[in-house]
């Protein structure tokens, strides 16, 4: 007996071009489903199609607007912005109404929702009770991110979803998908958030330990939205799990465990081939947290050996990258690689982020690299918690000196399962009482004026949201005016621009203009010349 399933990604309109990305661990569900003999289909709608729910008429008149902050202006964006929650909400009907056909011809047992933090929570969370009001026996589950991170805080909001998935569920799926035809009992499956009558509690956690087990799934029959040209075919490889690494502001290691966890060489190639075979594209980005040395050069060296044709975007740590194998790395196929380095003072990244590196190994890294011709992106926490006039002249200097090709400044969140988050009063950090309850809807609103965002009510140094993200805004923009330094781009950015053949700048600025006035064309233009040069052997290797 097999039960048969649905697994959705709606998240509302894309606000970057990666949105525009095949998702990959759906795909990889979708593989562990079939592979143990049950039925599914990907509905991933996050395609140039979403674009409808920003007419081009409105984008005009947002971009119109941009940079004016009058009571006017400010009356005539709250009448666009009411003007597209409507339009949101006729899509979602449609979508909820096109499931339930789906559900109904097809008997479908139970629908797996992927859930994203703010608007696309919220937008989550209509689509799963529309589809419910029609089909009241329909079971929805829900995992990804937001529930690693939010967990039982989701029941508080909505008890749409009928059991909560959080961890790897490669496992947990298959588990689920027995569950769902009546051969599991749901309290003997690991990794569920469960909310019944004696309240909401969890069952155990349970990682996987052999990765070659995770295998993504790119076919179009069972992954429909990549037919075409309505998603960029630039594809996320995943090498390995997990971090030794603790940084004070990252709760990754709650989701992936602190000890690394890889997949061999060959399988990873496999996927690689899979891509190529299925799609004929061959340009990749790295999603790890943070790939193992070793790791990197045996995959380098295993993708020389076979004259694998590809491009790829790596992410790695100063602390493990092997200076001599960036020779083969660049040989191997790889654009870019990308560095963590958070602040530029020591002293901030030993006391307040925990980052585990040294300056003069991250300079030495960005240096070698460059060399080899690698695309070099660095990103900083700024401000961070401690944050004084001296490390702030620390950090800027720092950068300067860098040399890296791109820069990108993070405006400290504070996420649930980090170490800020878990103590703030160490770290010069306040938190409102409901702050992580707020933190489950927060969208910054990046067509609007900040005047017009929901703020999130926490301070850092004593200074509220809008000061540290006014703060973190203008350190970009010096660094970009005054030293002519590439800000705000990050290595899938640069891969995609590399691909459209544009400068940097000139497509960072196109895509964003593209995407707050709602032109469709032309973005779909950019999504099919990207697609067009990925497939067409950019990078060549000599054995």
């Amino acid at each position: 007996m097999k039960s048969r399933s649905l697994l959705v990604n709606y998240t509302g309109y894309p606000t970057t071009p990666n949105a525009f990305m095949p998702d990959n661990g759906l795909a990889v569900l979708a593989n562990s489903l079939l592979s143990s003999g049950h039925e599914t289909t990907i509905l991933d709608y996050n395609t140039i199609d979403i674009m409808k729910l920003l007419p081009h008429e409105y984008g005009k008149r947002l971009v119109d607007l941009a940079g004016k902050d009058t009571p006017d202006s400010s009356r005539e964006l709250k009448e666009i912005s009411a003007e597209l929650d409507l339009i949101q909400d006729r899509d979602i009907d449609e979508k909820a109404r096109e499931i339930t056909d789906i559900i109904r011809r097809r008997k479908i047992d139970f629908l797996g929702f992927k859930l994203w933090m703010g608007q696309s929570f919220e937008n989550g969370i209509k689509l799963a009770k529309n589809i419910k009001s029609r089909n009241p026996g329909i079971r929805i589950f829900a995992g990804g991110s937001h529930v690693d991170y939010f967990r039982g805080n989701i029941y508080k909001v909505t008890d749409v979803y009928d059991v909560l998935a959080y961890g790897e569920g490669e496992e947990t799926i298959v588990d689920l998908a027995e569950y769902a035809i009546g051969r599991r009992e749901l309290k003997s499956i690991p990794n569920l958030v469960i909310k019944d009558g004696s309240g909401v509690w969890e069952t155990p956690e349970k990682r996987l330990q052999n990765l070659d087990k995770s295998f993504p799934i790119y076919d179009t029959d069972i992954y429909p939205a990549l037919k075409g040209d309505q998603k960029l075919k630039l594809f996320i490889s995943e090498f390995s799990r997990g971090c030794p690494f603790k940084c004070n502001f990252c709760g990754h290691s709650n989701k992936s465990g602190s000890k690394w966890r890889s997949k061999s060489p060959e399988h990873i190639i496999s996927e690689f081939r899979h891509v190529i075979d299925t799609h004929g594209t061959r340009v990749f980005r790295n999603g790890d947290s943070n790939t193992p040395g070793m790791l990197i050069r045996d995959v380098a060296e295993r993708i020389v050996n076979e004259g694998l044709d590809i491009e790829y975007a790596l992410i790695s740590h100063v602390n493990n990258l092997d200076i001599d194998a960036l020779d083969i790395l660049k040989k191997s196929g790889c654009f870019s690689v990308f560095f963590g380095v958070e602040s530029g003072n020591q002293q901030m990244i030993d006391k307040y982020i925990n980052k585990g590196l040294k300056l003069e190994n991250a300079k030495r890294a960005i240096d070698e690299c460059r060399k080899r011709g690698l695309f070099v992106v660095t990103s900083y926490v700024y401000p961070s918690p401690g944050e004084t006039e001296e490390t702030k002249r620390d950090t800027y200097n720092f950068i300067k000196a860098s040399g890296a090709d791109a820069v990108s400044i993070c405006t400290p969140i504070i996420t649930p399962k980090s170490t800020w988050g878990d103590k703030p009063g160490e770290y010069f950090i306040e938190l409102s009482e409901n702050y992580f309850y707020d933190l489950m809807f927060f969208t910054p609103a990046l067509f609007y004026p900040p005047t017009m965002w929901k703020p999130l009510n926490y301070k850092i140094n004593g200074k509220d949201f809008f000061e540290i993200a006014g703060e973190s805004d203008r350190f970009a923009d010096a660094l970009e005016k005054e030293e002519g330094m590439l800000t705000q781009v990050m290595d899938d950015a640069a891969l995609m621009s590399k691909h459209c053949r544009m400068d940097f700048r000139e497509f960072r600025s196109k895509v964003r203009h593209y995407l707050k006035a709602g032109d469709r064309p032309s973005m779909e233009g950019i999504i099919k010349t990207i697609n067009r040069s990925a497939s067409s052997l950019p990078v060549k290797i000599s054995a």
